[in-house]
């Protein structure tokens, strides 16, 4: 009985440890151990029909997919399902935080798989970390495999045509990262300005991400160098000496040059900036929720937030 009984008040400790571990609410000034889903896509790659029948192309998992730093968007409604901006930014908002690779590791839920297609009949290999073969498993089509196996991690693994016509492979890598995340500190709300806002934000020639204030649809850069231009409008009574805009919440490698860096804002007029991305070569494909705010160095003035999406 006694067994019994410590038995069971280990369990509730455990159990009331978890609760606490996750007993936090999107605005709290620190979450801890926060999960997030890491995605690494794989380079599309055409696998040719050897002359022999046979041809193999590895890949290797990555043994440190988490960046070790990450700002990271809690709360809120999916922004890709909520386009009414009030709605997305007032009823329901989200929390930018500033998130580090969480000290205590061992809250956080171990997982990972790979997506991948193919457009013909292959053979799928998996390797663990002491480098022991398991398979080849016969796969076609969109196929699942998980990076923690049974007893095992797989480290690597390699796709086999074994036809002579060649098939392309397409592959995604989705695994956790849990993160200690402090709120990032914003202006008081008593400093807000609601009579200058964020007009538009549009890509010449091609797509318009905000018109008249609304949130029409997301912002899709590949790697390389874009040029977008931002408008400012002032529906206020008085001049606003210093107006600026920000990105808040870009992946790392994605830069963007702002200009001009400021404007005087007369009343009912607009201010146009141009801003210029270059996506690196080497950003992850992805989906990030980016913020674009206008302030002055006395407070904000307006924020909307977009998916950034690089293919």
């Amino acid at each position: 009985k006694i067994v019994l009984l410590l038995l069971a008040v280990l369990i509730l400790s455990l159990v009331s440890v978890s609760a606490t571990r996750r007993d936090w609410n999107p605005g709290d000034p620190y979450i801890p151990c926060y999960t997030f889903e890491q995605t690494y896509n794989y380079p599309t790659t055409t696998i040719p029909g050897g002359g022999n029948g046979i041809s193999t192309v590895s890949f290797d998992i990555p043994s440190n997919p988490c960046p070790p730093v990450k700002m990271i968007q809690i709360g809120g409604a999916n922004i890709s399902q909520q386009l009414d901006v009030d709605a997305a930014i007032i009823d329901q908002p989200t929390f930018q935080y500033q998130c580090t690779l969480s000290s205590d590791q061992g809250c956080c839920p171990s997982w990972g798989y790979v997506n991948y297609c193919t457009n013909g009949g292959v053979e799928l290999t998996l390797y663990d970390e002491q480098g022991a073969q398991h398979g080849p498993y016969q796969s076609s089509g969109c196929q699942q495999f998980s990076v923690n196996q049974n007893g095992w991690i797989v480290s690597r693994f390699e796709i086999t045509n074994p036809g002579s016509t060649n098939i392309t492979f397409t592959g995604t890598l989705y695994t956790s990262c849990c993160y200690d995340c402090r709120k990032k500190q914003e202006p008081p709300a008593t400093i807000l300005y609601p009579k200058v806002d964020i007009e538009n934000f549009a890509v010449p020639g091609g797509a318009t991400i905000i018109n008249d204030g609304k949130l029409l649809t997301n912002l899709t850069l590949s790697p390389g160098t874009q040029q977008t231009f931002i408008q400012i409008e002032n529906r206020g009574f008085f001049t606003q000496n210093d107006t600026r805009i920000r990105f808040e919440g870009l992946p790392n490698g994605v830069t963007v040059s702002i200009t001009p860096e400021t404007q005087k804002l007369k009343s009912q007029n607009l201010a146009t900036y141009s801003a210029t991305f270059t996506v690196g070569p080497n950003v992850p494909s992805g989906k990030y929720q980016v913020t674009l705010v206008a302030y002055s160095e006395k407070g904000m003035f307006d924020k909307i937030t977009f998916e950034f999406i690089v293919p």
